[in-house]
């Protein structure tokens, strides 16, 4: 009893560091300039929790860029196989560092887009999305506007209208 109470303690901690984190990294960032390039790469952090329908996310953008996924369980030890990458809540140390090579890989991967899909903001997945550097990230209902540049106003089983809100908003700032 006396461990599980130290280790709930130590995650509090490390979980209070990893928002601290964000926090310093989201109040440092500037407003940024949204350029009008065409959009070549996309990233997409899902929450594999809230969504089966990861592939039918992906068809539904047809864009004409490289997009790379990555999923997020709150549990690793789920036995559903996904064909994207998985990262954990184990997965980040302390002040949000990452521990695994995927998910330091997806993080230094430059993206012209990151579409963040997941209506709770779970610590983990905050951390990918606020931590990432892309040139224009979009969120949906639920997400946090403090980390990104736009939010669609939809749930996670409501693909077609986010597909089609967001090609709306790429065709506005010229990203089409």
């Amino acid at each position: 009893m006396e461990n599980q109470t130290e280790y709930m303690f130590l995650k509090a901690l490390q979980y209070k560091s990893a928002k601290k984190a964000l926090a310093k990294k989201l109040d440092n960032s500037s407003v940024r300039e949204v350029n009008t390039k065409p959009i070549q790469t996309v990233g997409i952090v899902i929450n594999a929790d809230e969504t089966n329908e990861v592939a039918q996310i992906v068809a539904g953008l047809k864009l004409n860029a490289e997009i790379d996924v990555l999923c997020y369980h709150k549990d690793f030890k789920k036995t559903r196989e996904l064909k994207y990458p998985v990262f954990y809540e184990k997965d980040f140390g302390w002040k949000g560092k990452p521990k695994t090579e995927a998910l330091q890989n997806f993080l230094d991967k430059p993206f012209d887009v990151l579409i963040s899909y997941y209506s709770t903001n779970v610590v983990p997945l905050q951390l990918v999305s606020g931590l990432h550097n892309a040139n224009f990230k979009v969120g949906i209902a639920g997400s946090d506007q403090e980390i990104h540049d736009l939010i669609i106003q939809t749930t996670t089983n409501e693909i077609a209208t986010f597909t089609k809100e967001l090609h709306t908003y790429l065709h506005i700032l010229n990203k089409l």
